[in-house]
């Protein structure tokens, strides 16, 4: 809160991450804030009204622009459960159009702040007349050009503080002349904001222990900037199968945590690639059913309809190899499934190990909970196995 505070913000939209410590705290951090949180998607299940402010006003070099807020749809969905207790989420297009009615007469300039993905809000834009703008967020795209789609101008700026969108409007009369977009990067020619730099540091100092920690090393750049699969993924998978003797080991296709350089890796380092720290579980599952929990998970990443498309990337594993063709039909993408080197039976029982709730959530009364914790066991692996090295062979292959 404190560098938020300094920072000269006009609004944000929660990300879906923002609702991990329930309605109650969320709202409490957003009313001490001196900026608007905007959301016109989520409302209070218990009132019906909205959860927070649906859109604000601002007056900039005598342009007054009107900010639509949208938050994460699928909140409710794709977190666990105690993110969305007590609120409801739409996919905003009813709301947005409402907006924009209430806004277009009063405004030069409609921009939507947007969660959503850059799939969706594409869609969205498809849908909803009026809007002018679209700073697209959640999926983490370098946006180079702005898409252009219905009249809509739709950027994305990366992710990780790694770039930063500067998108330029000009007006004459009132009107929209051209609109100019820099995708910039953020390296070492930007001068550091010492104020900023106190601050972080005086916050960090609570974790100063698992800061100098060192819990390994890894010769492998650790980042989840991949689609199929990532490093940093890798790591955890590889450490799941290690500690338990099963057949395949996965983990979510997260998009957060920036990457690890290579050398030491910290305990603080740790908890960046899996903060929650879930509790590591096996589960015993069909081949049918194993091939049906990875195509519904294809279904997520690839759907045709981008309102379907509600997972992060491609599920991540160890122990497996699977050939799949991204755009074909739902439940029609896999062309081949190897379990541990072994073509997959579907009749077979296979060992499986995750971590937390999320995972193979509709399988959630048959899990066994194993009594040990994610970090705990990546930590124990890197020690025990030397400098992490991810093998060059792909086991994730789209053809």
């Amino acid at each position: 809160m404190p560098i938020l505070e300094k920072m000269p913000i006009d609004g944000f939209v929660p990300g879906n991450w923002d609702y991990a410590y329930g309605k109650k705290q969320l709202q409490k951090l957003t009313k001490k804030l001196q900026f608007p949180a905007l959301a016109c998607n989520v409302m209070d299940d218990e009132t019906r009204d909205v959860f927070l402010t649906p859109y604000t006003i601002k007056k900039l070099n005598g342009i007054t622009i009107g900010v639509i807020g949208l938050t994460y749809p699928y909140v409710d969905i794709t977190m666990p459960p105690d993110f969305s207790e007590g609120l409801y989420f739409t996919k905003g297009v009813e709301e947005v159009r409402e907006a924009v009615e209430a806004l277009q007469d009063q405004v030069d300039v409609i921009v939507l702040l947007s969660h959503m993905g850059l799939p969706l809000d594409v869609k969205l834009v498809s849908l909803v007349d009026g809007i002018d703008i679209v700073l697209s967020g959640h999926s983490h795209d370098r946006v180079h050009e702005p898409i252009i789609q219905n009249n809509t101008h739709i950027v994305q700026a990366g992710s990780s503080s790694s770039f930063l969108g500067r998108l330029d409007v000009n007006f004459e009369d009132g009107a929209i002349l051209d609109i100019q977009y820099e995708l910039i990067v953020i390296d070492e020619q930007f001068e550091e904001d010492q104020e900023i730099k106190r601050l972080v540091e005086e916050l960090l100092v609570e974790y100063e222990k698992e800061r100098s920690f060192i819990a390994g090393e890894t010769k492998t750049l650790l980042h989840r900037m991949t689609l199929e699969e990532a490093p940093m993924d890798k790591l955890i998978t590889d450490a799941y199968l290690s500690s338990l003797e099963c057949d395949a080991a996965f983990s979510h296709g997260w998009r957060y945590g920036h990457p690890i350089a290579t050398g030491p890796v910290t305990l603080y380092d740790l908890y960046t690639i899996i903060p929650t720290n879930p509790e590591l579980f096996t589960l015993e599952l069909t081949g049918q059913q194993l091939l049906d929990a990875l195509e519904h998970n294809l279904e997520q990443v690839y759907s045709s309809d981008p309102f379907e498309q509600k997972g992060g990337y491609v599920l991540r594993s160890s122990g497996i190899n699977m050939t799949y063709k991204p755009y074909n039909p739902k439940g029609h993408r896999i062309q081949t499934l190897q379990i541990a080197d072994s073509t997959l039976q579907r009749d077979k029982t296979y060992r499986v190990v995750g971590g937390g709730s999320q995972s193979f959530k509709n399988h959630e009364d048959k899990k066994n909970y194993q009594g040990v914790f994610a970090i705990d066991v990546i930590q124990s692996y890197i020690k025990d196995h030397g400098p992490y090295k991810i093998p060059t062979t792909a086991n994730v292959i789209s053809v």
